[in-house]
């Protein structure tokens, strides 16, 4: 008995010693996260110019405006008034979006981890953050399903095919 549990635990060191030092470095793992800090996800939603999409997402429709998700990229947003030739007019960047809702003047973003809400005029083109609920959806997972490992502060945007 006591040889077997020594034999064990020989056994567990020997396998500690082949473990990664980046604990998001697993063995047959092809997924690498896209990490930034708490303090760079709270400011990284900017308003820009239109741009093209990249990997396209969720379309919402609010009145005259589309609303069409680049993967944890952001939004584009596209004048409607003719739904068979949708206008590009701006870019919405949100690095770690996937979704997003709308009512009134009012869009609610799920940005990586955090609930934001923001406020929207399209006649005078101004886009302003004005509340952010923090840590109300999990950390995202790779596609293959992995779970990534962050250091506190630090918000998993995406995840990218290692090289």
């Amino acid at each position: 008995m006591k040889k077997t549990v020594l034999l064990l635990l020989v056994s567990i060191l020997f396998v500690s010693c082949w473990l990664p030092n980046d604990p998001n470095d697993f063995p047959g793992q092809e997924y690498q996260p896209v990490i930034i800090t708490r303090s760079a996800l709270e400011t990284s939603i900017a308003f820009q110019n239109a741009q093209p999409i990249v990997k396209s997402g969720k379309i919402y429709i609010k009145g005259d405006l589309m609303f069409i998700n680049d993967v944890n990229k952001g939004f584009h947003v596209y004048d409607y008034t003719n739904p068979s030739k949708p206008e590009r007019l701006y870019f919405i960047k949100a690095p770690g979006a996937t979704d997003l809702a709308v009512k009134g003047n009012t869009m609610y973003i799920n940005q990586a981890v955090d609930l934001v809400t923001a406020t929207f005029d399209p006649a005078t083109r101004i886009f302003k953050v004005t509340n952010r609920n923090k840590n109300v959806f999990p950390q995202k997972q790779a596609p293959n399903g992995f779970q990534g490992y962050t250091k506190e502060n630090e918000i998993i945007i995406d995840w990218n095919l290692k090289k």
